[in-house]
Parts: structure tokens; C-alpha cells; sequence
């Protein structure tokens, strides 16, 4: 019977952790028989990697890479660092502590096409004349960006755009296209409302509208010379008909946000995520297409103007029990980031419909707390990229087909003096650890007012 590792969270099951935040758990460790060890220690391990290949002219290739860490911090529950002596490790059941305080200038957590930020608890068996067991338990560590702590991102969104055509030589009326939303700062699970506005004065038919959400990643590698790489992911879209020339229309709608991570804070890292809206307006024959670009931010917390703006639907609010501080935080509607992300809702019924899987919450409410009076939007963690076994064959998701590229899947070269098949994963899985953003349901945003715009006039 092999050596059986159980690595948990104290107080978090989701393992869903804020920069700045306390990081603590539990190894527990099965051994069967007596085993010749040097050394046992736990490593809490953050870093970001970079790889991709470049091609050449004519078959020239290189490895463009880039590698920055950011948090390793190891501590010893049996042996020392550098031992050469070994110890009998008698059979029974271990338990051994882990504690850090996780650094407040960490990116958050993130897995793309090219590189990845990654985070994870490493429990490494050092074996006498063998190679070392190694055990890992990913976790997310959430830079946080709250919307709340600048008045920039309460800021609307408006954008004009006008184009003249050219028809047989003559120039043709204007086409006035204006976009406009109430802010430009949105947390995951938030609507994006929007008003499209579209005057065509001009002659030519306009034959579809499109508003998308996209997802802008920048990869920056120093190996083996200073290198750049973009990748670009589709979050969100709405689609509108035509608009005939000599009229105008007016389209209100939004763009419904998935479990995304938060725009990336100027921090020294290679991974810079960053999100803008795209309108794009296609006209007949051969015109070139009209289109518009506006950058937006996603922040960890939501805008809170007031406690109207809450839903009353907040009856499943889970708190840590343990820290009445966190739970003051979270009656007053403010989520700071040291409070624990594990104080997240319980999830209703309805809301199961709506997300393919949800995690489940970590406690229960304190005793004698009013959640009536809660005025707090509801917090999901979720983890719509990666979703259970289904039937084989069946059609993905929206968000599976739109909104995520390819995962990241890195070489084995930092595995020296490792198996693979001594790499185990505490879940028993490899390759499948996605991280997980907060997401906010049941928070309503502002509309913009019919007649505040052009649309006043609109047929």
C-alpha cells in the first residue's frame, strides 16, 4: 500500500485565497510500514512560466521563455535541509501544520494558452536510495481590485463614431454609431447594459451590429531575447439585425460576465490580462466595416452605490464563524481583502440551473445572526472551465466554447530528479486544476434611462 497524503485548507475548502491573506492548512500523511526517509518538508510554491516556440525562416526554432517567482516558502516536519542520514518513519497517521502569509503584491492567479500563474502546496518525501514522493494541491490567489476604491471606474462609457461612405464618386450621408454603459468598471457575474445607437443618413444598407466582450492577454518572455505574444479570447456577444439607410435604430442589451479573472495591476509580472469592448458595424457592397474599441475594467468587487441597489435574496450567507470581524465586513456590504474568500454563499436552487456545477459552502451562519437584514450581493465561487464528467459525446457549454482558449501545458524539465510516476496530485488528477474567481449574482446595475441618449428619436 502506497504512502496515502491528504492536504486541506483550514477554514476554506474552496482554496480560493486573497493576496495578503493568511494562508493555513493541514497534511495529513498514512503510512502502512516502516520507510527509510531523509526528510519530509511541505513548500508553499507560487510562480509564472512562460513557453511557446517561435518558427523561423526558412526552419529555424526557439524556445521563447520566461520564468518569475513569487512565493517559495519551505518548512521542515521531519529531517532537515541537506541530509544525508536517514530515519525510520514508522507506520501509523501524521499530521503535520503548514502557515504563511501570503505576500500583497501577487498576480492573481491565471491559466492561458502560453503561460500560466500558478500556486500550490508541495509536500515532497525525500526517500533513502529512491526517487522523492512528491504530493501538490493547487490553490487561486486573487489579486484584489476593488471597484469602490476609485471614482474612475464609476465613470460611463461613451464612445461616437461617424463615417461617410463613397458612391459613385460622391460622398453619402454620415453614419453615426454610439455606444454608451453606465460604468466602466464590472466584477464577474454582473450584466453589462449597454444602449447601441445607429443613425444611417447615408445610402448604403447596414447589414448586422455585433457588441463583444474580449479578453486580451500580453505574454512577455526574456528567453532567449525580449519577446511579446498575444492572445485574444471571446467572453461575451450580442448579435443585431440591420439598419436600413435613411434610418436609425436604438439596441438595449447586455453582456452577462462568466467567472473571469480581474484586470491585471501594474505588477512586475509576464501575464497581463486585459478586457475591451468591440463594436463592430458591417455595410453592404464592398464598404469597409465601421468598428469601435473601448477598454473596460473587471474588478474582484463589484460598485456599491447603496443598499437599494442589493437584492433582498441574501437568506444564504455563510460567514466565518470564527471571525466576527469578517462578519461585521460582510453585514455592512463591504468585502475587503483580508476576510476570507471562504465565507461565500450557499447556493440556491435556481442558481444550480444556471452554473453547471457550484462548489459547497464552507459553514453555516453563527448563531442568532439576522440574515434578513443582510444587504449584501450574493458571491458564488465557480469553475465553469472545467466542468464534470458528462455523457460522452455531448455538445460543450456556452462559456466551453467561447470563452476560454486552450490550456496551458508546460514541459517537464523543472522535474529533475522526479518520476512521474511519483507525481501525484492530491486530487488524483493531472492537468485538470482551472482557478477560481468570485462571481456575483442577484446585484442589479444601472440602466441607462431611455431618452438620456441619442435614442430619444428612435423608430
Amino acid at each position: 500500500m502506497p504512502i496515502e497524503c491528504l492536504i486541506s485548507f483550514d477554514n476554506n475548502t474552496q482554496g480560493v485565497y486573497y493576496a495578503g491573506q493568511e494562508l493555513s492548512g493541514v497534511v495529513d500523511l498514512t503510512v502502512d510500514t516502516t520507510k527509510r526517509v531523509k526528510a519530509i518538508h511541505i513548500t508553499v510554491n507560487g510562480y509564472a512560466k512562460i513557453r511557446w516556440i517561435k518558427k523561423g525562416y526558412p526552419s529555424e526554432r526557439a524556445m521563447c521563455r520566461a520564468y518569475r517567482s513569487y512565493l517559495s516558502s519551505r518548512s521542515y516536519v521531519l529531517g532537515s535541509c541537506g541530509s544525508t542520514t536517514s530515519t525510520d518513519w514508522t507506520a501509523g497517521e501524521y499530521s503535520y501544520t503548514f502557515h504563511v502569509i501570503l505576500p500583497e503584491n501577487l498576480p492573481t492567479s491565471f491559466d492561458g494558452k502560453y503561460g500560466q500563474i500558478h500556486y500550490e502546496i508541495i509536500t515532497t518525501i525525500d526517500r533513502s536510495g529512491r526517487y522523492p514522493k512528491v504530493y501538490k494541491l493547487p490553490f487561486t490567489v486573487i489579486q484584489p481590485l476593488d471597484l469602490n476604491s476609485d471614482n474612475i471606474y464609476r465613470v460611463p462609457l461613451d464612445i461616437l463614431n461617424r463615417k461617410r461612405f463613397w458612391s459613385f464618386c460622391c460622398p453619402t450621408g454620415p453614419l453615426t454609431v454610439k455606444f454608451s454603459t453606465p460604468y466602466c468598471g464590472y466584477a464577474p457575474g454582473q450584466k453589462i447594459h449597454f444602449v447601441l445607437y445607429i443613425n444611417n443618413e447615408s445610402s448604403i444598407d447596414i447589414t448586422h451590429c455585433d457588441v463583444k466582450l474580449k479578453q486580451e492577454v500580453t505574454y512577455e518572455a526574456h528567453d532567449p531575447h525580449h519577446e511579446l505574444r498575444y492572445d485574444k479570447n471571446m467572453i461575451a456577444r450580442k448579435d443585431f439585425g440591420n439598419v436600413l439607410r435613411w434610418s436609425r435604430r436604438v439596441y438595449r442589451d447586455y453582456l452577462e460576465l462568466p467567472s473571469i479573472p480581474p484586470t491585471s495591476l501594474k505588477t512586475s509580472c509576464p501575464i497581463t490580462v486585459r478586457y475591451v469592448i468591440k463594436i463592430g458595424v458591417k455595410p453592404t457592397e464592398f464598404h469597409r466595416k465601421l468598428k469601435l474599441k473601448v477598454p473596460v475594467t473587471i474588478g474582484s468587487i463589484p460598485i456599491m452605490d447603496n443598499s437599494d441597489n442589493l437584492t433582498a435574496n441574501n437568506n444564504n450567507i455563510v460567514t466565518d464563524s470564527n471571525d466576527s470581524h469578517n462578519t461585521r465586513n460582510v453585514a455592512n456590504g463591504i468585502v475587503s481583502r483580508n476576510e476570507s474568500l471562504s465565507a461565500i454563499v450557499s447556493i440556491d436552487e435556481r442558481y444550480d440551473e444556471r452554473v453547471s456545477h457550484t462548489l459547497a459552502p464552507l459553514s453555516r451562519l453563527e448563531d442568532g445572526l439576522d440574515t434578513e437584514n443582510f444587504n449584501t450581493p450574493i458571491i458564488l465561487i465557480t469553475d465553469v472551465d472545467n466542468p464534470p464528467d458528462y455523457v460522452p459525446m455531448l455538445p460543450p457549454s456556452y462559456e466551453e466554447a467561447i470563452g476560454f482558449s486552450q490550456s496551458f501545458f508546460d514541459d517537464t524539465e523543472y522535474q529533475e530528479n522526479v518520476s512521474m510516476s511519483s507525481l501525484v496530485v492530491a486530487d488524483n488528477k493531472n492537468d485538470t486544476f482551472k482557478p477560481r474567481y468570485p462571481v456575483y449574482y442577484n446585484y442589479e446595475t444601472p440602466i441607462i434611462a431611455p431618452g438620456s441618449d441619442d435614442s430619444n428619436e428612435s423608430d
